[in-house]
């Protein structure tokens, strides 16, 4: 049909083959399913990369980050929540201890004026106010889930033993075997006269000593000696990790000073949570970028001081308790890192926590960097994963639509190629195509009523190839009208009981003396002219 265009087309006043005419839309000409096709899976592309913009512009890609930071908030406000509240309950009952002691002291043993040191070596009065304090001090230390609670005087049984100017007397109550309910769990004497044990009926502790060597503790000093104007809310401090003399364990304590009406201070007082206890009560959290250690500790100088703190259970993130940890401070978590580790997390100040260098506890929630990352490289190559087969999955969409698109109207072409679509007068089912097969009818009559009339141009082509027609032999006629059937030349040795060479030698004959280059050529002259009515003209 489209042949019948190119025939109304001005032709070049230069000699022209016939071929030449529809050689200039064929070469550029594709088909309609493969630009279809072509567009479909460029409109795929452009919207794979319009998509994978927009997830990089909207942080997609960093999302890994913003969501560790959501989970490391969760994680931290309620561990802080819940340290905030063991701190609050151990100051509240610590300054209540304190109290209560001095009440006590002041009631119960000393005489006006109140001078501790009126205790020395007075084992009879020391051992009775021991044993006076012990149910005091117990409750406190269940009361508070404590791993222990102590308090210690001024004051010793024996000012002329050697060390005695180290060696204070009290009562230093533990917890053996912790587990995660304190309550449960037995009461050791640590410190203090071993009758204290034997009138409550609890074992005395295997790292036993009669007195508090205060040698080694800096804090007591400190505090015995301190402002006494200041309130008990404002004397307070929590001593950084400590380890336990002859034992392998550590721990921090709250510290408060027992302090008389008169202003005189009779000894310490205090809290202990060892290092067991906190594992235990704040364990790893796991989540899918790694295990979450929950950590207190002092922060000095853009620094973690973990050697002074005390770290809840590690899982895979683990954490080195005796190195501290550099903080390089970041949008939206912290980066932490020493010598052993690097660790990603964000930490908050705890109110009211100080220790004796005035510096703020703070908590931390850290997880391992390396797990972080491993988590991360999976999400985005997961990502890039369901972005390769979407773009798969619509491509093969793109072909399945442009199949199904494209067929009926080949099929329709196809159709319109037939001598009896006019004749019977089908319908394509597509609406376009049938519009085209009626104008193409109507055309079809029109040239025939006015004769089968062509351009000039090709008229004179036809006029010269019907006069040349009249040189060939009857076998090369008989040859022609094979082609115009629409056979093929490996078709014609079996029709004509001839050689393939002997249908070449006449194709050779049939090209010149109908001026012609090719079999194309060849059949373009012979449709047209089976089109105009004219093919009896040379058969």
């Amino acid at each position: 049909m489209d042949l019948k265009n190119e025939i109304n087309k001005p032709v070049n006043t230069k000699k022209t083959s016939i071929l030449d005419i529809f050689k200039g839309t064929s070469k550029q000409s594709r088909s309609m399913r493969s630009k279809l096709m072509l567009y479909l899976c460029c409109l795929v592309l452009a919207g794979t990369g319009i998509l994978l913009l927009l997830l990089v512009a909207g942080g997609v890609f960093s999302e890994s980050g913003t969501r560790l930071e959501q989970y490391l908030q969760v994680h931290l406000q309620n561990q802080k929540k819940d340290i905030k509240e063991r701190v609050d309950l151990f100051t509240t009952n610590g300054i209540d201890l304190s109290k209560r002691l001095s009440g006590f002291l002041e009631r119960e043993v000393l005489s006006y004026p109140y001078d501790i040191k009126s205790l020395d070596n007075n084992e009879v009065e020391l051992r009775k106010m021991q044993e006076n304090m012990y149910l005091l001090l117990e409750s406190k230390l269940h009361v508070t889930r404590a791993s222990g609670v102590f308090a210690v005087l001024d004051t010793t049984v024996n000012t002329s033993a050697p060390g005695a100017e180290h060696s204070r007397s009290g009562v230093y109550l533990r917890i053996a075997n912790i587990s995660g309910n304190v309550l449960e769990d037995d009461v050791f004497l640590f410190r203090g006269n071993p009758n204290v044990a034997m009138q409550n009926k609890i074992q005395i502790h295997n790292r036993w000593n009669m007195e508090f060597d205060i040698q080694n503790m800096d804090w007591y000093n400190e505090q015995i000696s301190a402002d006494n104007k200041k309130n008990l809310s404002e004397n307070y401090l929590w001593i950084n990790r400590q380890h336990l003399e002859d034992t392998w364990e550590n721990c921090i304590l709250l510290t408060i000073p027992i302090v008389g009406s008169e202003s005189g201070r009779y000894g310490i007082c205090g809290l202990e949570i060892s290092s067991l206890l906190f594992r235990l009560s704040y364990p790893k959290y796991e989540s899918k970028y790694g295990d979450m250690v929950t950590i207190i500790a002092p922060t000095d100088q853009g620094k973690l001081l973990v050697s002074d703190g005390l770290c809840g259970s590690q899982g895979s993130s683990y954490i080195n308790e005796n190195e501290d940890l550099f903080i390089d401070p970041g949008k939206t978590y912290n980066t932490y890192f020493n010598e052993q580790g690097k660790y990603i997390g964000i930490q908050q100040p705890i109110d009211g926590v100080f220790d004796l260098q005035g510096r703020q506890w703070s908590v931390a929630v850290l997880v391992s960097y390396n797990s972080f990352k491993e988590q991360e490289r999976y999400e985005k190559l997961v990502l890039v994963i369901i972005l390769m087969m979407f773009s798969l999955v619509m491509l093969l969409i793109s072909f399945i639509i442009s199949r199904r698109f494209v067929k009926p109207i080949e099929r329709g072409i196809e159709n319109l190629k037939t001598e009896d679509f006019y004749k019977t007068q089908n319908h394509s089912g597509i609406k376009e195509i049938d519009i085209l097969a009626e104008f193409l009818k109507t055309k079809e009559e029109q040239y025939k009523n006015k004769g089968g009339a062509l351009p000039k141009e090709v008229e004179e082509l036809f006029d010269r190839f019907i006069e040349n027609s009249k040189e060939l032999t009857s076998s090369e006629r008989n040859i022609l009208g094979y082609y115009a059937k629409g056979h093929e030349i490996s078709e014609l040795p079996d029709l004509l009981c001839i050689s393939l060479n002997t249908v070449r030698k006449h194709n050779r004959n049939i090209y010149m003396k109908l001026e012609v280059n090719s079999k194309d050529e060849l059949q373009i002259y012979l449709d047209l002219l089976i089109r105009c009515g004219r093919i009896n003209e040379i058969i």
